[in-house]
């Protein structure tokens, strides 16, 4: 017996229903029906920043957006106060694609595992761990351990790269100049009698006199321990991009020596000496820190 037409397709949901269940007549027996439901593909938080921004084009290798001369988009602020005046980057006009002979789809996207390598881990969460390239077998590090350098190549990076004087410039607080002491007030005149009858002149050069020792001046603001750190580590990226960022620097292993008691950090103007300490069992490294008026 052949199968029977349908004269429309069902429309009502249950009459789908019953065509996609099997039945056990063979004269009723329709061809079976899937259904399956699709919904809209999800895209993370980070897959939807790669996809906007402002399209620019690498002039070098970039840990984590990729490789030299990879057009990808990112964010106006990091191309504008970051990559920009580094010339990590250069913008894509209409007019720059035209010089290269490309088109707008040529811009990709930013290959956040550039640099890196992930690898699953045996935890049995499904957690993505970073491996260094070794023998199978080798022990896995963890993303932390993996990003930042170990001590000893942190201190040859300061050690090389970190110039002799940190410079910070500070507005300067103004003070009225000192009054005049009544030593230094004009004499009145004496008449010439009583000159004759004065004591014996006395050579003021011949007076001992104390070293004059200007009075400090204090600044806006202040220079602490954060401050030379983030300093540090901008110096280190600036010289290294490879590098720099992976040095693994904390506040505390910062310290500034000939501030006064009860202060830590400068508020004043002067020169100073501070201590960088990359490892508990190394050296630190010694700078100074020089404090000036900012024009």
């Amino acid at each position: 017996m052949a199968t029977p037409r349908l004269a429309r397709p069902p429309t009502c949901l249950d009459c789908l229903r019953r065509l996609a269940r099997p039945t056990a007549t063979p004269s009723l027996a329709f061809p079976s029906l899937t259904l399956t439901q699709t919904r809209g593909v999800k895209t993370t938080k980070a897959e939807e920043e790669d996809l906007q921004g402002i399209p620019v084009r690498l002039l070098r290798d970039i840990q984590g957006f990729g490789r030299k001369h990879a057009i990808i988009r990112v964010r106006p602020g990091r191309m504008r106060n970051y990559w920009f005046p580094k010339s990590f980057a250069e913008y894509m006009t209409r007019l720059r694609f035209r010089e290269l002979g490309l088109t707008e789809a040529a811009v990709g996207v930013r290959d956040r595992t550039f640099g890196v390598k992930l690898q699953l881990g045996d935890d049995g969460d499904g957690s993505a761990v970073l491996a260094e390239d070794g023998p199978p077998g080798a022990t896995k590090k963890s993303k932390k351990d993996v990003l930042t350098l170990p001590p000893e190549e942190t201190l040859v990076l300061l050690q090389t790269l970190l110039p002799p004087t940190l410079t910070f410039a500070r507005k300067p607080i103004s003070t009225p100049p000192p009054a005049p002491t009544p030593s230094s007030a004009p004499s009145p005149p004496r008449s010439p009698s009583l000159a004759a009858h004065a004591a014996t002149f006395v050579d003021p050069a011949s007076i001992p006199t104390e070293p004059f020792e200007p009075a400090p001046v204090a600044i806006f603001g202040s220079v602490s321990a954060a401050d030379v750190l983030a300093a540090v580590k901008e110096r280190l990226l600036a010289a290294d991009p490879s590098q720099g960022g992976r040095v693994a620097l904390e506040a505390d292993g910062v310290v500034i020596l000939g501030l006064d008691a009860g202060e830590d950090r400068v508020k004043r103007l002067g020169t100073f000496e501070v201590l960088i300490s990359a490892g508990r069992d190394l050296e630190p490294v010694r700078r100074l820190l020089a404090v000036v008026a900012e024009e």
